[in-house]
């Protein structure tokens, strides 16, 4: 039994090690097309006078841009947080978002951003002007800034969120970060969370589905068990257990007598050990 329990954590492990060694494997494979792109700006630069120009005007528009940050210098637009107003920029929006594209903001004097977390969106808008946000902090913050990121289309910002949640998701947190993954069609992030539920489903507890759609949680047991009438009944969630009935509804009594089977297995385990338990403290 123990070498039972030693042989399913191991090939946990080697799981586990496998999908961080793939995702290894996919930012070097970024690192290096970046490197690349960046020695041919290089060379671009080096052999052309008017490039160099072009990247120092460049250069001096992004510092332009980021010093333009909470200032009301040339600000024709107003974001309304939950805590205070912020001066913004038409143009710097509308270069980072076709959300923000002109006709949509032609018209516009203020954006209203209060139903986003606060410290969302503080960050949001200093990454929109900065190219910077801080993912080292907490969870929290990288998941409702995902949410925010979807909800305004930003794509580089998305990429950001879904590799910091990637690199501090573990079983406890990863059916949640799945459920957000699925909302905002995160789909690093969404494959990767759904590996590692594969690797430790037998570890997941019931409270871990517990703000999960009955409908993606079915559709997730179908696809990781054998038996998702089983799995829904161990999670206690009367809501799917209903849905695979409804969905099965000719073969019902098939599921019964399946469970009635799992269950008698698991007496008879259970009235073996006891057993074993009185013979034992008999020889005593």
């Amino acid at each position: 039994m123990i070498e039972e329990t030693n042989d399913s954590s191991n090939n946990k492990l080697q799981n586990h090690l496998k999908l961080l060694k793939n995702e290894y494997s996919k930012l070097q494979k970024s690192y290096t097309e970046l490197q690349r792109k960046f020695d041919e700006l290089q060379a671009t630069n080096t052999e052309n006078s008017t490039a160099a120009t072009d990247s120092s005007f460049n250069s001096r528009l992004v510092v332009i841009v980021s010093s333009l940050y909470g200032r009301k210098t040339y600000s024709d637009l107003t974001i309304k947080l939950k805590d205070r107003q912020i001066p913004a920029h038409k143009f710097v929006l509308n270069a980072r978002s076709e959300e923000w594209r002109e006709e949509v903001l032609a018209n516009k004097s203020e954006l209203d951003w209060s139903d986003l977390d606060t410290d969302a969106s503080n960050a949001l808008l200093r990454w929109i002007y900065t190219d910077i946000v801080d993912l080292n902090q907490q969870d929290s913050l990288s998941m409702n800034l995902l949410k925010a990121a979807h909800k305004f289309k930003l794509n580089g910002l998305m990429g950001l969120c879904e590799r910091a949640l990637m690199g501090t998701v573990n079983v406890r947190s990863c059916v949640a970060f799945y459920c957000v993954a699925e909302e905002v069609g995160a789909s690093n992030l969404l494959e990767y969370c759904s590996s590692l539920i594969s690797i430790h489903w037998d570890e997941l507890l019931p409270q871990d589905f517990v703000h999960m759609s009955e409908t993606l949680l079915y559709k997730m047991l179908k696809s990781k068990t054998k038996f998702p009438l089983h799995a829904a009944i161990r999670l206690r969630r009367e809501d799917v257990v209903f849905l695979c009935l409804v969905e099965n509804e000719g073969t019902v009594s098939k599921f019964v007598r399946l469970i009635f089977f799992y269950t008698k297995i698991r007496l008879k385990k259970t009235l073996f050990k006891l057993n074993f338990i009185n013979s034992f403290f008999i020889q005593l």
